[in-house]
């Protein structure tokens, strides 16, 4: 059913409006556009002009579901064109509001079938979890619930922002999908993303090839490759941030935890860390990186492996729950678990503990090890209800040097003769 309240025709000519996909309401007619008597070339009719324009359409249980308005709008009835001035438009979902949207400039075709929208396009999602999509240019498909961007388009949430070279909105089922080199950056501190603008440069860095997410749900995937770049909180700008890739992501941005698919591999030249390991999680939230599958490390001079580990960023320390091995220089430690301090040294180990130091192969079994890694480093190692079993290779010692043999006799002197 279509309610519509048309403007004042001019006279002698008699205005015919076609029906709209929706409900439509026409407020405030201003007249005729250009002179009342005079027809654009061709013999078409000038277009209507109206001070105001404000179109609705509702469900079939009478909920609005969007809403544009437009201080001033020209009206082109052969054509089936409106050329709106700053448009302005409100999204309802389940008869609520859920997004704003305004523009510059807007091309109304097909009686509402599409809205184009032109410079400072902006879409606002309202509720507990705020959103902006910015872009310089976008269609509105109203009846699909289909808003496509394009040039530059990007979205800023509480702690990210994503970009890429276009972008598809659907507002009934709030899918964002990027495409054309996406990237995704991430913020540790909030901000509101309808009031303010990032705040400094971005402390992770990822680059995918395609990206699907939910911002309400924060659900989001990505297909690969992806590279990631790391600049931990007071790193300076000149200095190499830390590099990872991988095949896949997957996570939420409203928990801040993500998936990285196999194979992932890390490295921060500046502290000469290196990782290479499958299907790893990050907890931004807790500050924590794991994984449950085998790995091999390095820093510095230390090389670590395991079957699973969890790296505490915010304790300087990582936990190897099974298969630890740790090695430096000519020193190795075998354990069941292990607990290493990158920063002070310290390490624990537990559970079949076998201990390899020095050129002369000391070797020492036992249940529980503490002390600290390094050249000048100290181990205790115990063994609570047993005992500690050690083995030093001591060298032979080299057999004595045979004496040197003895001078052959001396002849007897001639006696004198005269």
């Amino acid at each position: 059913m279509i309610g519509l309240l048309s403007p004042v025709p001019c006279p002698a000519r008699r205005w015919r409006p076609s029906a709209l996909a929706a409900t439509l309401l026409l407020v405030a007619a201003a007249g005729c556009g250009g002179d009342r008597g005079q027809r654009s070339r061709g013999g078409a009719a000038p277009p209507f002009e109206f001070r105001a324009l404000n179109l609705r359409q509702q469900d079939l249980l009478g909920r609005p579901t969007w809403q544009l308005s437009s201080p001033r709008v020209r009206y082109d009835l052969r054509r089936r064109v409106a050329l709106v001035e700053r448009p302005q438009a409100v999204i309802y979902r389940e008869g609520q509001p859920a997004y704003r949207l305004r523009a510059t400039s807007g091309t109304l075709l097909n009686d509402g079938q599409v809205l184009l929208l032109e410079g400072g396009l902006r879409l606002e999602q309202l509720g507990e979890t705020p959103l902006r999509l910015q872009a310089v240019r976008a269609r509105w498909y109203p009846p699909r619930n289909l808003l496509e961007l394009d040039r530059r388009p990007q979205a800023l949430a509480a702690r990210q922002r994503l970009t890429a070279q276009r972008a598809r909105f659907r507002l009934d089922s709030n899918h964002l999908q990027l495409q054309g080199q996406p990237q995704l950056e991430h913020w540790s501190r909030a901000f509101n993303p309808l009031r303010q603008d990032p705040p400094g440069a971005a402390e992770l860095v990822v680059q995918m090839g395609q990206l699907d997410w939910y911002p309400l749900r924060g659900q989001l995937s990505a297909s690969g490759p992806v590279q990631a770049r790391r600049r931990p909180q007071g790193r300076r700008a000149e200095l190499p941030p830390a590099q990872l890739s991988a095949a896949g992501l997957e996570g939420n941005t409203l928990q801040r935890r993500y998936r990285l698919q196999p194979p992932v591999r890390y490295s921060d030249p500046l502290e000469g860390s290196q990782l290479t390991a499958r299907a790893v999680d990050v907890d931004l939230e807790a500050d924590v990186i794991s994984s449950s599958a085998a790995f091999a490390g390095r820093y510095g001079a230390l090389q670590v492996q395991g079957q699973g580990f969890r790296l505490l960023r915010g304790q300087n320390l990582l936990v190897i729950p099974a298969g630890c091995q740790l090695q430096q220089g000519g020193d190795s430690l075998r354990a069941d678990q292990c607990r290493w301090n990158w920063l002070s040294q310290a390490v624990i180990a537990s559970g079949r503990v076998e201990l390899r130091r020095g050129p002369n192969g000391q070797w020492s079994r036992g249940g529980w090890l503490s002390g600290r890694l390094g050249r000048l480093g100290s181990v205790s190692l115990t063994n609570p209800g047993g005992r500690v079993l050690s083995q030093v290779r001591v060298p032979r010692a080299a057999p004595p040097l045979p004496s040197p043999p003895s001078p052959p006799p001396r002849p007897a002197a001639e006696p004198i003769r005269l």
